[in-house]
């Protein structure tokens, strides 16, 4: 007996009785898998084991095989390349006679049998890998279940259709489709008892809910995933034995689970860098799986795919090999994001070791106050600063009294007794001499409140502080604000910039109006900004930047004139900012697009817009006194 292919071709099921028709390196190395030898597969003998995939019902569950075409079928069903090659066709093919085209990168990846992310550029062949893996499921794993979700339906439905084309394209395919509904979402059923659902995750991964994927869950295009509860309820439907894979062209942003689940998976040398990673990962329900990345640039693909010609035409495509477009779309690097404000090349250099800088965060929930504290230290990494959160606090209050103070009389005036949360946020700061300014952008509902202190030394300025708040009222706002000037006072040393919207407006009115604030004269050293309001476009210096064309200054929004003056501190390192991987995430993650005037993404921006105010503050001028530099006025 001698196998009669050197390479897989479409074969009939029927036709797998005559003679050996899959390639003679795969039939051996079965063989020699199982101890084997072609004299005892000559005499019609195979060996004694039990497959995990079977071809619809045309294979039963059998401890030995009595005739060539049941063995080969079984090796076949249980090979996702030989599979496909032997049983899918091209789809460029219009006669759909061509076996399924392969590149050889593909393979391994398709043969793997464990969880996998999948960080490529575009056209590499990743919607066409999911087809065969959804196709191999479907019509080899008898009563399986399997989930294939994406953000966005659109981003399913050519797998959808390219699932129902190759099943009938192939008469042996076809039957194993029992039935097919649309509506409301699709779900194929398979003869042999196989349910595959394919489900939009939307913001909020609710068509997941109900679904127990036992065999394979696939998450097509998976960083546009960035909201927590598109990955939690996506776990939730994958049982303990199921295979996961996650497929995505990258997009730049470092705070979505996709990235960091491709930055453990490519093997994080730095146990700290990887304990982060697991922290942030670790309320998604991935329980112990551990993933292998497979990155697909598409540099690797043969011509005519990818050549110079191609190279060239990405170029001009993309504007340059160092854009965000050529990176991800090309070499599936994470690179930035598109049309980023802060670019991670640049910022990357301002992140330093501040051994003074803190972050607390406090968030009311029904009942109680939960409040973590943190310190943070870096080390560096492959791709730069590595930050490696240092947890120093972490307690539950009641809710009960932790807001309360009382007002009593003194020679200044009307002042305030701290409250539980002033005495909390004061035990935990570090109180810094020098010359200080804060921002502050406050919320209302469900958006947070956050806090900060720089450090001016000098020409740079340095974050020392981060107080975030959520569900908090505009009194709770006040109290906070004001225990932070007590930190980083005495007042004649520390002035503030606030965001003058809804929240921002109401938090400043109380801080000027209210009794107990007037000794502290927030009037003189607190300046509110209302962000698309313009105004001249001004230099480091306070000089008006003069159009050329008609000689007056130009106008731009105000949230414009402090990012650009951001940018400039980022770009000459006059500005330092601590390791905290949400400050580095929500700069690098911040976009932009370009109308009449610049619209600034409103995603994850209230630590940005917290520097804004500062920023303002600044530059437009609020006065205040360096209280260890002489009485100087700076502005």
């Amino acid at each position: 007996m001698t196998a009669i292919m050197d390479v897989a071709e479409p074969v009939c099921i029927k036709d797998l009785q005559k003679g050996i028709l899959v390639p003679r390196e795969d039939f051996e190395l079965w063989l020699e898998k199982h101890d084997w030898t072609w004299h005892q597969a000559a005499r019609n003998e195979f060996p004694d084991f039990v497959w995990r995939h079977y071809y619809t019902k045309k294979i039963k569950m059998v401890k030995s095989f009595t005739g060539l075409g049941a063995f080969q079928l079984a090796c076949i069903a249980n090979d996702r390349v030989l599979f496909a090659q032997m049983f899918m066709r091209e789809p460029d093919d219009p006669q759909h006679k061509d076996p399924w085209n392969l590149f050889d990168y593909q393979k391994k990846s398709l043969r793997i049998q464990t969880h996998t992310i999948h960080k490529t550029g575009t056209g590499v062949g990743k919607t066409r890998e999911i087809i065969i893996v959804g196709t191999h499921f479907f019509q080899t794993e008898q009563n399986g279940r399997g989930l294939v979700g994406a953000v966005q339906q659109e981003h399913i439905n050519d797998i959808i259709e390219g699932m129902v084309e190759q099943i009938s394209w192939n008469p042996d395919l076809a039957p194993g489709l029992k039935h097919h509904t649309k509506h409301p979402h699709h779900t194929m059923y398979g003869r042999n008892g196989f349910k595959l659902w394919f489900r939009p995750a939307s913001h909020d991964g609710h068509a997941f809910r109900g679904k127990h994927a036992t065999c394979v869950a696939i998450y097509e295009e998976a960083a546009k995933a960035d909201q927590d509860l598109q990955w939690t309820e996506f776990f939730r439907a994958v049982k303990h034995n199921c295979i996961v894979k996650a497929y995505s062209v990258p997009d730049g942003r470092r705070d979505t689970h996709f990235y960091r689940l491709s930055k453990l998976s490519e093997g994080v040398k730095d146990a700290d860098e990887a304990k982060s990673l697991n922290e942030a990962l670790k309320n998604l329900g991935i329980g112990g799986r551990k993933f292998i990345l497979f990155k697909f640039p598409k540099t690797i693909m043969p011509p005519p795919h990818w050549s110079d010609d191609a190279k060239a035409e990405a170029i001009v495509m993309y504007g340059g090999e160092d854009k965000p477009g050529y990176k991800h779309n090309i070499l599936g690097e994470d690179g930035d994001p598109e049309n980023t404000v802060f670019p991670w090349n640049e910022f990357r250099w301002v992140i330093k070791d501040i051994p003074e800088y803190r972050y607390l965060s406090i968030i009311v929930t029904s009942g109680e106050v939960i409040v973590r504290g943190y310190r943070f230290d870096l080390t560096q990494g492959a791709d730069g600063p590595v930050p490696k959160p240092v947890l120093i606090l972490d307690a539950n209050y009641s809710i009960s009294g932790f807001f309360d103070y009382g007002l009593f009389a003194t020679s200044s005036g009307i002042e305030m007794s701290d409250s539980e949360f002033r005495k909390l946020i004061k035990s935990f700061f570090v109180s810094v001499p020098g010359l200080k300014r804060g921002g502050g952008d406050f919320g209302y509902s469900q958006d947070p409140t956050q806090i900060t202190v720089r450090l001016i030394i000098g020409k740079v300025k340095r974050r020392i502080a981060r107080l975030e708040l959520k569900h908090v009222t505009y009194d709770q706002q006040c109290q906070a604000l004001d225990a932070m000037d007590d930190i980083y006072g005495p007042m004649e040393s520390i002035s503030w910039g606030t965001d003058f919207g809804n929240a921002g407006s109401a938090v400043a009115h109380d801080l000027f109006g209210l009794p107990q604030y007037q000794h502290k004269h927030y009037a003189d050293r607190l300046k509110g900004f209302q962000f698309e309001s313009t105004a001249d476009n001004i230099d480091e210096d306070g000089n008006p930047i003069i159009d050329a064309k008609d000689g007056k200054p130009v106008k731009i929004t105000l949230k414009e004139l402090a990012t650009d003056h951001m940018t400039r501190r980022i770009q000459r390192q006059t500005l330092e900012e601590p390791p905290d991987p949400e400050v580095i995430s929500f700069f690098t993650g911040h976009t932009s697009t370009q109308g009449k005037h610049r619209i600034y993404s409103k995603d994850n921006d209230h630590i940005i817009d917290a520097d804004r105010a500062e920023t303002l503050a600044e530059i437009l001028g609020v006065e205040v006194n360096d209280y260890f530099v002489s009485g100087v006025n700076i502005r």
